[in-house]
């Protein structure tokens, strides 16, 4: 998938989840973005995110019963963080900071999900 198309992409997700105030594309394994709207949002936080997602992962043996993992949510003070899969055979998660209380999960997790079938049918 090109850089540009990309950038429309998350642009168009942002745009439809107002609540949303920035995202990023991370390689969980490296914690390297791919990708992040706004561009100027959140240095260093995206990186420091996937850290969960590792540590969801490294002790995804006690939580097997729960089923797969479909987000990793943490709810701060001034906005609320939510880690989903991405492109799960690249370990690409999207991370999001949205305002308290004011995003479709289900929506943003469904648009999350068309995001990394449109990457994969790019590659």
């Amino acid at each position: 998938m090109r850089g540009a198309s990309l950038t429309g992409e998350l642009q168009a997700m942002l745009a439809r989840h107002r609540g949303v105030r920035g995202c990023a594309l991370v390689d969980a394994g490296s914690g390297l973005i791919w990708h992040r709207e706004p561009l100027e949002e959140s240095d260093g936080l995206w990186e420091a995110a996937v850290d969960h997602w590792r540590l969801h992962r490294r002790l995804s043996g006690h939580f097997d019963a729960l089923g797969e993992a479909g987000a990793i949510v943490t709810y701060h003070r001034d906005a609320t963080m939510a880690m989903l899969p991405c492109l799960p055979e690249l370990e690409i998660v999207l991370v999001c900071v949205a305002a308290p209380s004011a995003v479709d999960w289900k929506a943003w997790q469904d648009d999350a999900r068309a995001l990394g079938h449109s990457i994969r049918s790019a590659m």
